[in-house]
């Protein structure tokens, strides 16, 4: 019996050992340790489910579904029960992977920018290869893929924003709170985002200012705090069943 999780950072739990007043040095030293309470930790506690994590940091949605492919079908794949319940966080249109042949792995991309050894071919994909309304186009048709796989599986799945407020042309089953995101939820502030987040926070979006202002994510990266995970799992409680 398991709940299994994909996504970013956000799912992850970065950050959510954060602790007021604590310095940036202090805050870097433990925002990648595994924390001890995040939303898919707390779901899984309620549900009397182990969670089987699939999320990354800086994760793209490439990265994800490429990881669901190796997960369900590759050598070392798993056995889906139907105890199983699927949980994924769409991320940022904006992020991608790439094969690094010196490093024999993917690698993450931001685009447009990016302040790695990356920053040149980022910057060209952003340009001249790059569309948000495309990226979107062929996220919705993978997730009614994986929909249509898990039902043949009879497995319960589930869809939402993470911080972006994603709409599609297209209806996508299981895709939870219409296109509002966790961060939207979080603050009930339904309307637009004032800037669409593409890889890290800088606090210029109205909507991280305000989670900011009631300490529903850190100050220093932007990610929910130990209040915040438990707001976000209230919300995705009252919908997973």
């Amino acid at each position: 019996m398991r709940l299994i999780t994909f996504g970013d950072s956000w799912v992850l739990g970065v950050g959510a050992e954060y602790q007021d007043g604590m310095s940036e040095e202090e805050y870097r030293k433990i925002a990648w340790s595994e924390p001890k309470i995040c939303f898919r930790q707390l779901i899984s506690n309620q549900l009397g489910l182990n969670n089987f994590n699939l999320s990354k940091g800086g994760s793209s949605n490439q990265t994800q579904f490429r990881l669901a492919l190796e997960t369900f079908f590759g050598k070392d794949k798993i056995n889906l029960q139907q105890s199983d319940i699927v949980l994924w966080g769409i991320t940022s249109v904006y992020r991608a992977e790439l094969w690094d042949t010196d490093k024999s792995k993917f690698i993450s991309i931001f685009l447009p920018e990016d302040s790695s050894t990356y920053s040149s071919i980022s910057k060209t994909l952003a340009i001249y290869h790059h569309s948000e309304e495309e990226e979107l186009k062929i996220l919705g048709h993978q997730m009614n893929m994986w929909n249509s796989y898990f039902k043949s599986k009879n497995i319960k799945n589930y869809w939402f924003n993470v911080f972006n407020d994603h709409s599609w042309d297209i209806n996508i089953d299981n895709f939870l709170f219409k296109d509002s995101s966790l961060l939207s939820l979080m603050i009930d502030d339904n309307k637009r985002n004032d800037k669409y987040h593409k890889s890290v926070w800088s606090f210029t979006d109205r909507k991280i200012k305000i989670a900011k202002e009631m300490k529903l994510v850190n100050p220093i990266s932007g990610h929910p705090t130990k209040k915040g995970h438990e707001i976000i799992t209230d919300i995705l409680m009252k919908e997973i069943k």
